[in-house]
């Protein structure tokens, strides 16, 4: 029997990837990081306590910029304590998907020349391939709507 590797992404994530397991931006979620104590509320950086007790990890860029990385089972676990919902992986795929439709979207308006168009074209045919095949074109659509999304809706 073979062991299967854990991988570094499997357990260590950026406060985007985080945010989106509760249906919250990464912006939101370091706003929850302070509510937890984990975030210094003057400076935004990691408490020591966050550091000590494994919730995150120093992983500083190419350039030497400080950026934490954070221990996804040990954070979500003390959302959910906090009474926070964890989406389930469909739900977060939905908003996936509803988010790549209206960045192209958005992309084909802005679009100058006719590759950028045809480009924008084909990535809106495979986002549309994708929810179909998966049975997620309704939730998808529901999110958009609700989103206020200003552009076509995918076909059902």
């Amino acid at each position: 029997m073979s062991k299967k590797k854990t991988k570094f992404s499997d357990i260590w994530v950026n406060q985007t990837t985080l945010g989106k397991q509760f249906g919250i931006s990464a912006i939101s979620m370091g706003k929850k990081l302070k509510e937890l104590g984990l975030r210094s509320n003057e400076t935004g950086s990691p408490t020591q306590e966050a550091i000590d007790n494994g919730f995150c990890k120093s992983t500083p860029l190419k350039d030497g910029t400080p950026f934490f990385m954070w221990n996804k089972a040990k954070v979500t676990e003390l959302m959910q304590a906090q009474g926070h919902q964890k989406l389930d992986t469909q739900e977060i795929r939905c908003r996936e998907l509803a988010d790549d439709w209206m960045r192209v979207h958005k992309q084909f308006q802005e679009a100058v020349s006719g590759i950028e168009e045809e480009m924008c074209y084909e990535e809106a045919q495979d986002i549309k391939k994708e929810a179909k095949r998966t049975g997620l074109t309704k939730r998808v659509n529901e999110i958009l709507r609700d989103r206020k999304f200003d552009g076509d809706l995918i076909e059902n």
